[in-house]
């Protein structure tokens, strides 16, 4: 469990860390160069997810070491990326970053708040990877297949809340910076398309994200409501307060 510490106080750690890392090239796969699967921790290139967690375990293993508590940070990223933070193959990674939302949630590093904002219920059958196992070499491996079709199952019976992006404008005050936006999608068997972190802006959120299609990390230009209106799709967002 992570030691006692405040929200915000933990909220401001990961925006002053994620705002360091601005300008930093965005690169995907970099946890697959490996045959063997294996913590890779790099902090000059991201994707999403990675630089999601990188932020994540960096923050809290900052405060921890404030605290008089020394954790290894190679640890804190284990323990966040992998299920039951343990290296088992492939397969044992977090891969939908639902199931990684459950995972920290667990270990009492996040609290949806997703419901208390005006969430709405929704479930949706997830088998992306199993779908498309061509993309992704791994599966070839049985255990590994066989990990993942779990967490597919595992993650289709899963009753969320996601707020649509219609309705993002009504509640985007309540969302503070340095909370996670996990951001859900209309791609079928997918549960999450991508994730940051929110950051204000002249008082208003916006989206402080590894970017795709800016090839870095990058603040977005327009905020938060507007950023999920310019893409179909993107269907709505889960909010993770750390």
């Amino acid at each position: 469990q992570v030691s006692n510490l405040s929200s915000q106080r933990l909220n401001d750690c990961i925006i002053e860390n994620a705002t360091y890392f601005l300008n930093t090239p965005y690169k995907s796969g970099t946890l697959d160069n490996e045959t063997k699967e294996e913590l890779v921790c790099i902090n000059d290139q991201f994707d999403c997810v990675t630089f999601v967690e990188y932020i994540l375990a960096l923050s809290i293993y900052q405060l921890n070491f404030d605290n008089n508590k020394t954790p290894n940070f190679e640890s804190a990223l284990t323990k966040i990326r992998y299920r039951d933070g343990k290296i088992n193959g492939y397969g044992s990674r977090l891969h939908y970053f639902t199931e990684w939302i459950e995972q920290q949630k667990d270990y009492g590093i996040l609290i949806d708040v997703t419901q208390e904002l005006g969430g709405l219920s929704y479930q949706k059958t997830i088998n992306f990877m199993s779908s498309n196992k061509n993309k992704y070499p791994s599966l070839k491996n049985p255990d590994d297949l066989n990990k993942i079709l779990k967490s597919e199952q595992l993650i289709s019976t899963l009753n969320r809340f996601y707020i649509p992006k219609n309705k993002v404008k009504e509640i985007i005050k309540e969302i503070q910076s340095g909370d996670i936006i996990a951001i859900t999608t209309t791609i079928n068997g997918l549960d999450i398309s991508h994730t940051g972190f929110a950051v204000k802006v002249d008082g208003v959120i916006h989206l402080l994200h590894a970017s795709e299609t800016e090839k870095k990390v990058v603040i977005s230009k327009n905020n938060l409501h507007h950023y999920l209106s310019d893409n179909n799709k993107q269907s709505g967002i889960i909010i993770l307060r750390p």
